[in-house]
């Protein structure tokens, strides 16, 4: 009898732990609206399209001198905790990568695959402002 009580609470903890990292649709349905559209760096001509999709962020990136939309590098990321995650590949040498909403831009934050001692913890940072037509 108390291992199935032990065992119905450590179900009710972990059932309770689950639903309190899922996200809320409106709120997760707030967050895509802020990412989501076209994006330019006109310092480097740099420019994201992120778009959402089944649960998950597609962003196309492309330099306007050398490349169209069509050529541009597509990453897959994830809405997690009001940031985009793109998890790290090794198979493709992609590192770590967070993309923020603030103050109207995106800012990119990048960590190493191979961090140097001593180094911070995101090692490039730049940002993006949204393209108006």
């Amino acid at each position: 009898m108390a291992g199935i009580v032990r065992t119905l609470l450590t179900l009710f903890f972990l059932l309770a732990a689950l639903r309190s990292q899922a996200q809320d649709p409106t709120i997760e349905k707030r967050t895509q609206k802020q990412f989501e559209g076209l994006w330019e760096n006109k310092k480097n001509t740099r420019r994201l399209k992120i778009s959402f999709r089944q649960g998950y962020a597609m962003i196309t990136d492309w330099t306007d001198r050398i490349q169209k939309p069509e050529s541009g590098d597509i990453y897959k990321a994830f809405l997690k905790n009001g940031k985009l995650i793109m998890p790290e590949e090794t198979d493709h040498r992609a590192p770590y990568s967070e993309i923020i909403f603030k103050n109207n831009r995106l800012i990119y934050l990048t960590k190493s695959i191979l961090p140097k001692p001593g180094t911070k913890k995101f090692s490039q940072e730049t940002s993006k402002q949204r393209h108006r037509r």
